[in-house]
């Protein structure tokens, strides 16, 4: 199970906000399966705290879309339609581009070798899926969170987690993740050179890539 959060209130989250943490980070990495049910007695046992933070947690995940609350039976985690995957990762395709149009006028000049540092971090982790997911992940949440709206920010970062499995899937195979890591590349030399359109067209195409090649797998396996 995923590693209990620290039984301490931080400046950034209440204990319920880092358990919905700690539990969306399980299913996104598949440790909770679409489906299954998560019992409080059991999360609040696995994490050390009361079972009034677990359902609160639970709350925060569900508004996230990851699980799902049903009257008298409980929490489980969100199981998506072919349709709703599709759909949710064209809404982010179009959010994503319009966030990297954004950053081309919006990141700062002392950010760019940042964003080339986790450039490089990418293309270190392309032999290993798991930590190729977890790269793509950090640069994608650098261009959204710099791209100036923290509401555009919030919206695709929602999208994403709710894709994230998704996201994974379709990056588990190295030709699938060289494509992913020359898209990248062109756009963050677009980014850099300041063609916002460039920049737009690009992002919007990684997730679109992503999305084709994650149905492929569902249908496949379905």
């Amino acid at each position: 199970m995923a590693s209990p959060p620290q039984k301490t209130y931080d400046i950034y989250a209440t204990l319920p906000a880092q358990i919905a943490v700690r539990i969306g980070q399980g299913i996104v990495e598949n440790e909770f399966r679409p489906g299954q049910k998560l019992r409080e007695v059991d999360l609040a046992a696995a994490f050390g705290v009361s079972r009034a933070s677990v359902r609160e947690a639970l709350r925060i995940v569900e508004r996230e879309g990851l699980v799902t609350i049903l009257p008298q039976r409980g929490a489980q985690v969100t199981s998506l339609s072919v349709d709703e995957v599709q759909d949710i990762f064209e809404i982010r395709a179009h959010l994503m581009g319009l966030a990297c149009h954004r950053l081309v006028r919006a990141l700062p000049a002392d950010k760019t070798a940042e964003l080339e540092r986790l450039l490089e971090a990418l293309q270190r982790a392309l032999d290993d899926g798991d930590d190729y997911a977890r790269a793509s992940l950090a640069i994608s949440e650098f261009c959204v969170r710099h791209a100036g709206s923290r509401r555009l920010a919030d919206l695709i970062l929602s999208f994403g987690r709710q894709t994230a499995r998704y996201t994974r899937l379709s990056l588990s195979t190295s030709e699938r993740r060289r494509q992913s890591s020359t898209n990248w590349s062109k756009l963050v030399k677009a980014v850099i050179a300041g063609d916002a359109s460039d920049a737009e067209r690009t992002a919007r195409q990684l997730v679109l890539d992503t999305r084709d090649t994650a149905l492929q797998l569902l249908i496949q396996s379905s």
